[in-house]
């Protein structure tokens, strides 16, 4: 199922009504974003064109019929073809691309993310960024400085249940969902620290409500 699919026009309405009532919580300004993928892991290709050429070889060193090195090399060659071929299935792209890696690029995409969709400029620091990866099942969130300067170590706790019902919609094949429950999880945690006065803060939208679906 293609990302287009997952948030067509009923979800993202559904994800742009969470914001909104997130947001007019508090004095904080939620910008969700999803992407197809938060790396193309070229590195997965050569390990499964690598990992098939080398089981081939090891199998034909060992039959019992005498191969030339031309038919040697074409056997290599053609399982390290197999292999890349392979490795684009997701599960085996997953598991070649391995799950530090993962972590990794999740959280560098989500950095580059938060600059992109201008959470660092808003007018409190209190740009809170929800972000996913669908290929990798991982969710980030992120808060501006005024967050951390407010919740202080306490922001990876006040994130968790958010980040797990994000997580949890993914694996379910529902990312829409796990998008509004994490969206109103965090307005909750956020009305706590940041309550808006209407009489003092009138809300201001500083940043656009709908999500960002991007495909790499």
């Amino acid at each position: 199922m293609g990302i287009e699919s997952q948030f067509g026009p009923e979800a993202q309405k559904r994800i742009a009504d969470a914001v909104k009532r997130a947001e007019a919580l508090s004095r904080s300004q939620i910008v969700p974003v999803v992407v197809e993928k938060s790396d193309p892991y070229a590195e997965a290709l050569w390990r499964g064109a690598v990992l098939l050429a080398a089981v081939a070889t090891a199998v034909a060193l060992v039959i019992p019929f005498p191969l030339t090195l031309g038919e040697l090399v074409a056997i290599q060659l053609a399982a390290g073809v197999l292999g890349a071929f392979v490795s684009t299935w997701d599960p085996v792209e997953r598991l070649l691309a391995g799950r530090r890696t993962q972590a990794q690029a999740v959280q560098a995409r989500a950095l580059r993310a938060f600059e992109e969709h201008g959470l660092a400029r808003t007018e409190e620091g209190t740009g809170v960024l929800v972000f996913a990866s669908l290929f990798e099942h991982r969710a980030v969130i992120l808060g501006d400085h005024g967050i951390h300067a407010k919740m202080k170590d306490a922001t990876h706790d006040e994130w968790a249940v958010a980040l797990t019902a994000l997580s949890a919609g993914m694996k379910a094949g529902d990312p829409a969902r796990g998008f509004v429950d994490a969206i109103a999880h965090c307005g909750a945690r956020l009305a706590v620290h940041f309550p808006r006065d209407p009489a003092s803060h009138p809300p201001v939208n500083e940043l656009e409500d709908a999500i960002r679906v991007e495909r790499g």
